[in-house]
């Protein structure tokens, strides 16, 4: 039975090599009684911060939110991951209005859905020297083709395709490539075999242990690259060390769990409640704005204004007459039936193009 002092240090070198964090074992203890601190609760919304931005990334997500303070940025991240508990997003930076245990629970619901840590690694290894060796590819810059000659559905299967022979041209290369870096492997390990302890090297550690034997004046470039390959060995090895022992902190986080359902304090205080109303008319504002966007790329016609509502209008006018709510509540209502009649028309003409490209194959099983 592993330690849980130890496992959560495993995890505090984790957080440390992959974002920087600067989690201590103690700071986990404090969370799990919820006894808040400034300097605990700034270094969580730290933590969280950068695990979001690398979640978001893995999902091809580009909104990155970095115009906003971090502790917004983070809600909002959160919220485009769909993190389900609204306490969260009900949270300021400050301490009166802050709980460490529900930072710690988004921490590791994070870690654990969407094994973020796993992938910082990944990406830290690819552009370290031991992935220097493989090709990448940014698939963020492909985008697809969006343009008036494909409107009739000759040209649609067209453009199917001349995509289909160009995958099948790509299927080709790659598998090309691969023997290619089979038989340079092979070159490699055959030039090393006779060497003790060298029949398995890369062709980077190759290059590495070639520059290092020829120059006897180890270079500062040399032992730069000695250091990285030591710090990702350390990494490996912490990455390795939480995978095997990840399981005891997981049976730690029931006891947190089991101490914020025994907790007496309300679930929304006055400036919690305050705290989330601002935040869901800024993420309407956000989901609005892109919704406006997305229908005029595929619709000219949509009205579509330029002018941005304040997401705390409704706020202000809460203490005014009725008349101003009335009129902004209209407005919002009316904006929603247009853009609501303009999905109905697109899904029927979506409907009618995709029954016509039925009726162009006729060996098609209909379901």
């Amino acid at each position: 039975m592993f330690d849980i002092k130890e496992v959560i240090t495993i995890l505090c070198k984790y957080l440390n090599v992959t974002v920087d964090s600067a989690l201590k074992p103690d700071h986990f203890r404090v969370a799990k009684y919820d006894k808040n601190s400034e300097d605990i609760i700034s270094m969580f919304w730290t933590t969280l911060d950068k695990l979001t931005y690398f979640a978001l990334k893995e999902v091809n997500d580009n909104n990155s939110f970095v115009n906003f303070d971090k502790c917004t940025r983070t809600k909002l991240r959160l919220a485009h991951l769909q993190y389900p508990s609204l306490e969260i997003y009900s949270l300021s930076i400050s301490a009166n209005n802050s709980s460490i245990r529900i930072l710690l629970i988004a921490l590791v619901w994070l870690i654990a859905k969407y094994d973020v840590l796993s992938n910082i690694i990944k990406l830290k290894l690819i552009n370290s020297s031991l992935g220097r060796e493989f090709s990448k590819v940014d698939t963020l810059c492909y985008t697809d083709v969006d343009d008036v000659r494909l409107s009739s559905i000759q040209n649609l299967i067209n453009n199917l395709l001349h995509k289909t022979n160009k995958l099948s041209c790509n299927l080709k290369a790659i598998s090309e490539l691969y023997l290619t870096k089979i038989k340079l492997m092979t070159k490699v390990h055959t030039a090393s075999i006779a060497t003790c302890g060298l029949p398995h090297l890369t062709v980077s550690e190759m290059s590495l242990i070639k520059k290092i034997a020829a120059i006897q004046d180890n270079k500062e470039i040399e032992a730069e690259k000695l250091k990285e390959l030591e710090e990702m060995a350390s990494m490996l090895d912490i990455h390795m060390k939480w995978t095997k022992k990840s399981h005891v902190f997981y049976t730690w986080m029931n006891t947190v769990l089991d101490e914020y359902e025994e907790a007496d304090t309300p679930t929304f205080g006055p400036e919690a409640i305050t705290e989330l109303s601002k935040f869901i008319y800024l993420l309407m504002h956000i989901v609005r704005r892109r919704l406006f966007r997305e229908l005029s790329k595929s619709d000219s016609n949509i009205p579509h204004s330029n002018s941005v509502h304040c997401p705390s209008r409704l706020l202000r006018v809460q203490k005014s007459n009725n008349n101003e709510m009335n009129a902004f509540l209209n407005e919002i209502i009316s904006q929603y039936n247009t853009i609501d009649d303009n999905l109905k028309k697109q899904r029927t003409n979506i409907e009618i193009k995709l029954k016509s490209i039925l009726s162009f194959i006729p060996n098609c099983v209909h379901v």
